[in-house]
């Protein structure tokens, strides 16, 4: 039986600086307050929180008097900063350079014009996205699919963004379709569509080079924490290739009927997903009863 890690999987930087940045401060102070989950990754989570790491945010921060915050690689937006100062709170800032070059260049254009349309392609929800609303007043426009361009106005001139975690090939095909409901009306969308190549380089292409990956595999182990929405887009990617494919957060959950007459195994995971992770299921598959 052939095990094999891809070897596409693993942290993005972001996420892998800030990590080791915590553990820096986790030497030193033993113990460490995070504004949410530092990393969506239940198990990386329980290894952290042994070293002293604690879930917390920031206005339950303010009311326990801590003096001390790590704010993460998703960023937040300047409200936070300002809190945190009020308070005399210090910040730990493991914002991710990507991140925050996409805050810094949403707030110029909302600064130039704050009448401007601006959306940003990504999760309402996610970490990141409201980070980014902090830079524009609230005033972005978050496109989730193609469902939600009837919230943009096509005749008027568009700034659009994307999250950095969103993968490359979704966001070109979002550009067309808006480009073409710019050309509906009659506008050039090379006028009237500013796009902004804002997705990261590591994970923009990811969803392609899991497809390579998993090309010549008879079995798919994909390792994620739930709550990780880059993990349910990838493992989707897995289990509608036709290879027969289980999402696992543990090697627990692992079981051996699956790898009855496999010979090729590839294991897989989110951005979010630890190497030493992966390596463990390795070890543990690789030691299952035949």
């Amino acid at each position: 039986m052939n095990v094999q890690i891809d070897p596409g999987a693993g942290p993005c930087y972001g996420v892998d600086k800030a990590i080791k940045k915590a553990e820096l401060f986790l030497n030193k102070d033993k113990t460490l307050i995070c504004n949410g989950d530092l990393i969506h990754n239940e198990e990386e989570i329980a290894r952290l929180q042994k070293k002293g790491l604690q879930n917390l945010d920031l206005n339950s921060a303010i009311k326990q008097h801590k003096k001390q915050i790590l704010f993460r690689a998703h960023g937040e937006p300047p409200s936070s900063y300002k809190l945190a100062e009020k308070h005399h709170i210090k910040v730990i800032d493991t914002t991710c350079y990507l991140v925050k070059n996409l805050q810094k260049r949403i707030s110029q254009v909302y600064e130039e014009n704050k009448t401007k349309q601006i959306a940003i392609f990504g999760h309402q929800k996610h970490p990141e996205i409201i980070s980014l609303q902090g830079h524009c007043n609230n005033t972005a426009l978050i496109i989730e699919n193609k469902k939600d361009l009837y919230k943009l106005d096509f005749t008027k001139p568009l700034h659009l963004f994307s999250q950095t975690t969103k993968y490359k090939s979704a966001y070109l095909s979002l550009k067309a379709l808006i480009e073409t409901q710019f050309e509906n009306n009659h506008l050039d969308p090379e006028k009237y569509l500013f796009f902004e190549s804002s997705s990261c380089p590591t994970v923009s292409k990811r969803d392609q080079q899991l497809k390579a990956f998993f090309q010549d595999k008879d079995l798919l182990i994909f390792v994620s924490g739930k709550r990780s929405t880059n993990g349910r887009q990838l493992y989707e990617i897995c289990s509608s290739s036709g290879i027969e494919s289980h999402f696992i957060s543990t090697e627990k959950e692992l079981q051996s009927p699956w790898f009855k007459n496999k010979k090729d195994i590839g294991i897989s995971g989110a951005t979010s997903t630890p190497l030493w992770q992966l390596e463990e299921i390795k070890k543990a598959i690789l030691s299952l009863p035949q």
